[in-house]
């Protein structure tokens, strides 16, 4: 065979499938019949999000959006520069006919939302008739959550929704007039009042696989025992007969309210429990009595516990936790505390069953006190004890309660680091010693694995980043201060850098512009946060001159009520761009309070 086309139709299916919905249309799309036929019966998924540059955006209004009408099952859209309220709007803006978008919208199975205003979310739940999963993200710098009380109302009409996710900065308040939803099986909720739990799930008959995070409502540091309604909770397994896999997370929830919940989930196969307090949760003999007694069919249970702070005049006995998880029954769940006291005299306690469930843990590389309720070492068992773990944040104390290292461990995983440093003088912390040990701790082969890094803190030690990132040859992103941005190393694979302004030391424009230029010569995706705006002009002028290689930029200023004005600030763009010689490609969006912009090409 020496032509493509030679090629039979399940091959050709087969690397169809390898290509974005845009190479299928823009390059191969009205070649022959045969290319069409193969080409429409390929479901595709469509990213009108963030993610895809402006100028590309409007291509695939143009010559993608329309052909594919018929075969588009997943659609993306954000709100974030508006891109969702221009695709609703039945106007000329956009280069497809608003009828189109509405028969597109009606055909997906697969709808994901990020950051919509309501009245674009309002409109965009009519258009879909036939939708089976939703996503919607509403994040803390869009409207208040309390705009879209009428969420669930409107969802749960739904006769095909099948799969939810809401992830939402606010919970909303589940009203007694929503509608039970008979056809949703599956369900992630980010932030949900404990008092409103027990109505949701009533209203969920065929649910099956739940994740949710509950709080109170009134007051986050008080139990409100006393005003809760625990008759919602009684027979409420009769409810939800197939719920059987349940992962839940409670922020400052007394554990009487819990186990009362569970006593109700006898059918549970599957349970994953979080808390950000320790309470009564840290006790094993409880747990036993609970899964024992109420919880016949459970197969598999997680346990996580993350204590930031314990303050000093609260007991922690060790022993005492440890001795609880003791028993045969904890053979099946290994159990693990990791306990340290700050230089403050605050603790701070984690305790976890294994394998670990979570993608990313806290942690110290000095200081750690390591309890678990095994003592015997399997190799090929510990191989999958953190295969879940991607990133580790490492915290740094200035005086370490002791110099024990963290304990050697097999991360399959694990891809990205985080470090912050708890720092008065930082020139107190031995630089040298720490990279030495950090080797101790992380094989070669694992540092050769971590892609991502990111420095939270305004000021670090002399040469400590420029030390770690040798240590690290194949990292691809970086978020760093600009006030640590002193490099003495090159690092020709990073591709995505985040700097950050927001620091009480003076930094000058130009001088991190030289150094990005110097240290990332191949940077791709560059994102600058908390910028002065008197700085916006210089660094967008040698950015797009001197970063051959940029094809995306992300300006934030300084402060929420901080921002330029977008129409002098587009006469300046257009003109710099005609007296440069910058293609068309390049072109900017802004936010609704024009404190963001975004520059892809």
């Amino acid at each position: 065979m020496t032509k493509f086309e030679h090629l039979p139709n399940e091959l050709v299916l087969d690397i169809f499938t390898y290509l974005d919905s845009y190479d299928l249309f823009v390059s191969l799309f009205n070649l022959n019949i045969r290319l069409n036929t193969l080409i429409y019966a390929q479901p595709l998924s469509i990213n009108l999000g963030n993610s895809l540059s402006k100028y590309l955006l409007d291509r695939y209004y143009q010559s993608v959006l329309s052909p594919a009408r018929n075969q588009i099952h997943t659609l993306k859209l954000s709100d974030t520069y508006e891109r969702m309220s221009n695709f609703l709007k039945n106007d000329n803006q956009i280069q497809i006919d608003f009828e189109t978008r509405k028969f597109i919208l009606s055909q997906v199975k697969s709808l994901i939302l990020c950051n919509p205003k309501t009245t674009s979310l309002n409109r965009v739940l009519k258009y879909v008739s036939n939708i089976e999963h939703i996503c919607i993200s509403i994040g803390q710098q869009t409207q208040s959550t309390s705009n879209y009380q009428g969420l669930f109302k409107s969802l749960f009409k739904m006769k095909s929704l099948k799969r939810l996710c809401l992830d939402l900065y606010d919970a909303l308040i589940i009203d007694d007039d929503i509608d039970a939803s008979i056809s949703l099986t599956d369900m992630t909720l980010t932030s949900c009042y404990i008092q409103d739990l027990a109505q949701l799930l009533r209203r969920m008959p065929n649910i099956r696989k739940l994740h949710i995070t509950c709080y109170n409502r009134r007051n986050s540091l008080t139990n409100d025992d006393d005003n809760f309604d625990y008759s919602l909770i009684d027979g409420l397994g009769d409810y939800v007969p197939f719920l059987t896999d349940l992962k839940l997370k409670v922020m400052f929830i007394s554990f009487e309210k819990i186990e009362v919940f569970l006593q109700q989930l006898s059918q549970l196969t599957k349970l994953t429990f979080s808390s950000i307090t320790l309470e009564k949760y840290s006790n094993g003999l409880t747990w036993e009595r609970i899964i024992n007694n109420y919880l016949p069919n459970l197969e598999k249970f997680s346990l996580f516990l993350d204590e930031t702070y314990i303050f000093e005049d609260t007991l922690v006995d060790l022993n005492e936790i440890i001795q609880s998880f003791n028993s045969s029954f904890w053979h099946r769940w290994p159990v693990v505390i990791e306990y340290y006291v700050e230089a403050t005299d605050k603790k701070c306690l984690i305790l976890y069953t294994l394998p670990i469930q979570e993608s990313n843990l806290r942690t110290y590389l000095y200081g750690l006190e390591i309890r678990k309720n095994i003592d015997e070492y399997n190799q090929n068992i510990e191989k999958s004890y953190y295969n879940k773990l991607n990133q580790l944040n490492f915290i740094f104390h200035e005086n370490p309660s002791s110099r024990n290292l963290l304990p050697t461990r097999i991360y399959s995983n694990l891809e990205t680091f985080t470090f912050s440093f708890e720092l008065i003088n930082p020139t107190s912390y031995e630089i040298d010693s720490i990279l030495i040990n950090f080797q101790q701790v992380f094989s070669t082969s694992v540092l050769s694995k971590i892609e991502r890094i990111y420095f939270y803190d305004r000021i670090y030690p002399t040469n400590f980043v420029s030390k770690l990132l040798n240590l690290l040859p194949n990292i691809v992103a970086l978020h760093i201060p600009a006030s640590s941005l002193h490099l003495s190393t090159t690092l020709p694979l990073l591709v995505t850098l985040t700097i950050d302004f927001n620091s009480t030391i003076e930094c000058y424009s130009t001088d991190i512009l030289r150094q990005v230029a110097t240290h990332f010569p191949d940077i791709h995706l560059l994102y600058f946060e908390s910028v002065h705006s008197q700085d916006i002009y210089i660094l967008l002028s040698y950015c797009l001159r001197k970063f051959s290689h940029l094809s995306y930029l992300n300006i934030k200023f300084d402060q929420t009520n901080s921002h330029i004005d977008r129409q002098t600030f587009i006469l300046w763009f257009n003109d710099y761009k005609q007296l440069n010689g910058l293609s068309d490609n390049v072109q900017v969006e802004f936010n609704d309070h024009n404190n963001i912009l975004d520059i892809s090409w």
